[in-house]
């Protein structure tokens, strides 16, 4: 009798890499997962993306491999990297069963969350999850408005960094300037996008040429995706440079 087949879903967001989320982390719990198990791994899909995404691209084409029965189970280590939506959760589960494909959550894999009981615990979880996030985003939004006024607030764009001044032991007058070696990439990808390349060519383009990530670190290569390059080239905050100056390209 051939192995259950499950299929990895790992969801990034940016900034996560160094908070326990990272690609290599989440794909090292589950494949130490379903060799306890002993599940037969088919796929890995990957995006670096918010969970409210509707244009996640792989996950989206998981669903259709799903249809077609490529396995039987979908893997994650958290429900949220699924969807951060109860509802949306609740519904795609449900959908998915339709098709023989059952999701399996490592925080909860004590528990049968296809039962009664179990459900009712994931629901509760989950509803919980919503609204503890959506209690920090609305705290956040408030002092990051407050922050604006005056300087950059959150994490730089790809092509910046973030500069500070400290005055007596805080971190003041935060601005944006220029990295010179992220510009330049900046620079290829928006030539290789005017010349028609599609997101996901250009981030072919720039593995094969060997170009790091912001998150790639000693020993650990971390790649290029399309959803990465989307991202990118798709922003139109306005930032500040060193001088104070908008640069609405960022």
């Amino acid at each position: 009798m051939s192995k259950y087949k499950v299929a990895y879903y790992i969801r990034i967001s940016v900034g996560e890499q160094s908070k326990g989320y990272s690609l290599e982390g989440q794909k090292s719990t589950l494949d130490d997962w379903i060799e306890d198990m002993g599940w037969k791994w088919v796929k890995t899909y990957c995006d670096e993306a918010s969970a409210k995404d509707t244009n996640r691209e792989k996950f989206q084409e998981m669903i259709t491999d799903a249809k077609h029965e490529l396995f039987d189970g979908i893997c994650m280590v958290d429900s949220d990297r699924f969807s951060r939506s109860t509802k949306d959760l609740l519904n795609t589960m449900d959908d998915l069963l339709n098709y023989g494909v059952k999701l399996h959550i490592h925080n909860l894999q004590h528990i049968d969350i296809y039962n009664e009981q179990g459900r009712l615990l994931l629901t509760n979880l989950a509803t919980y999850s919503e609204f503890f996030r959506g209690q920090l985003a609305s705290k956040i939004r408030v002092g990051v408005k407050q922050k604006m006024k005056t300087e950059w607030f959150g994490q730089a764009p790809y092509g910046y960094t973030i500069l500070s001044d400290d005055i007596g032991g805080r971190k003041k007058n935060t601005r944006l300037i220029k990295d010179m070696g992220e510009q330049k990439v900046l620079t290829k990808m928006r030539k290789l996008r005017e010349n028609g390349k599609s997101y996901s060519e250009i981030a072919t383009a720039l593995n094969t040429d060997g170009i790091p990530t912001r998150y790639t670190r000693e020993n650990k290569k971390s790649s290029w995706y399309s959803t990465t390059v989307r991202n990118i080239l798709n922003r139109r905050e306005v930032v500040l440079d060193a001088t104070g100056n908008s640069d609405k390209n960022a």
